[in-house]
């Protein structure tokens, strides 16, 4: 089974980070790791400072749309699940985030992903387990002359 953990960053700060996502997910990764109160305080701030809340209302609806014509489909509170034959996805909305879970093969994911990819343009999946990370939708680098 497969979980990633996806954020809304501020189109600002994505644009300048870009090519630099390893700093966000090791900040991620630092403060799901994380023992200590003091650090944990410190890095959410850090977390708080560089994302945005999530318009959950909006994300429910396109999730609901567009997974309930695909498969077994559930819908609880904040969680959506899908069956698909041998698969298996949910995904958690959350206020400031997405937890999602998918086993089977890559197809569920991508099903997810292309959902989300819809609702917002900036938003970071994280796989910690795997340390695999990037944007849903692929960022353009912005050049400044001077």
């Amino acid at each position: 089974m497969k979980t990633y953990e996806l954020y809304l960053i501020q189109e600002d700060i994505a644009k300048a980070y870009f090519g630099r996502e390893y700093l966000f997910f090791d900040l991620f990764a630092r403060f799901s790791e994380s023992g200590s109160l003091s650090e944990k305080k410190v890095l959410y701030k850090q977390m708080m400072y560089i994302t945005m809340p999530l318009q959950v209302m909006k994300i429910h609806h396109k999730l609901e749309q567009a997974l309930r014509v695909l498969g077994k489909y559930e819908r609880t509170h904040h969680a959506h699940t899908l069956y698909t034959g041998a698969e298996y996805g949910e995904i958690m909305v959350k206020s400031q985030y997405i937890r999602m879970n998918t086993s089977g093969n890559v197809s569920m994911e991508t099903t997810f992903f292309e959902v989300l990819r819809k609702c917002e343009l900036t938003f970071l999946a994280m796989d910690y387990e795997n340390k695999k990370y990037g944007w849903l939708n692929p960022l353009k680098q912005v050049r400044t002359y001077v």
